[in-house]
């Protein structure tokens, strides 16, 4: 009887090991799954959320580049701006030299005529201040054409033809006809060496640490 007791005793330590022993095989396969899955969890947040940094590193170097870009076109503009202030200063002073001023007059009306053709002439308009003046120097041109005050005209003549066209030459007109090429040209000198520099500028090749 002691020897059977013995012998099942034996077996059933044997079969509690073998279970003890799958059970342990199981959990560490287990385990190493577990972690398996968690580490590739951790990387795919990890990577998830460099894309979420480099796109926000992008967000903030377009935002910065708008920025600096329409602060650098208010600056342009204010520069131009300036630029031509100056100009339309000088040329609302030009009346006050009246010996070079009827000069200017005297070469923009024969422009004018010139171009209308004098035998064509219907009349001269130019700015109430600038009547007399004209007014002799349509004489001295030899065109026998009333000159009749204008408020909108200044800085230059109006003339018109019996066919019912007309010539205005104006250092106004001539300003704002030119305005848009000036503007360029006048953009050109003021940034010029900014457009230089940032031409010989080399790329960018900051990089952020994690």
């Amino acid at each position: 009887m002691s020897d059977l007791s013995a012998l099942l005793e034996r077996e059933a330590s044997a079969e509690i090991e073998s279970i003890l022993s799958e059970a342990r095989d199981r959990a560490a396969a287990e385990v190493a799954a577990a972690q398996t899955e968690a580490e590739q969890l951790l990387a795919k947040r990890r990577r998830a959320a460099e894309a979420q940094r480099d796109a926000a590193l992008v967000r903030a170097r377009s935002a910065a580049q708008l920025e600096a870009a329409a602060l650098k076109l208010q600056a342009q503009h204010a520069a131009l701006e300036q630029v031509f202030g100056h100009v339309r200063e000088r040329l609302a002073g030009l009346p006050g030299d009246a010996k070079a001023y009827k000069g200017i007059l005297q070469r923009l009306l024969v422009e004018a005529l010139d171009d209308i053709g004098r035998d064509d002439v219907a009349v001269i308009e130019a700015a109430p201040s600038d009547v007399a003046v004209v007014s002799a120097l349509a004489k001295a041109a030899k065109v026998d054409a009333p000159v009749e005050g204008d408020e909108s005209l200044a800085l230059g003549v109006r003339v018109r033809s019996k066919r019912h066209s007309a010539v205005e030459n104006s250092l106004t007109a001539r300003l704002s006809a030119l305005e848009g090429e000036l503007a360029a040209e006048v953009s050109r000198l003021l940034f010029a060496a900014d457009v230089e520099a940032s031409a010989a500028a080399p790329p960018d090749e900051t990089t952020e640490d994690v």
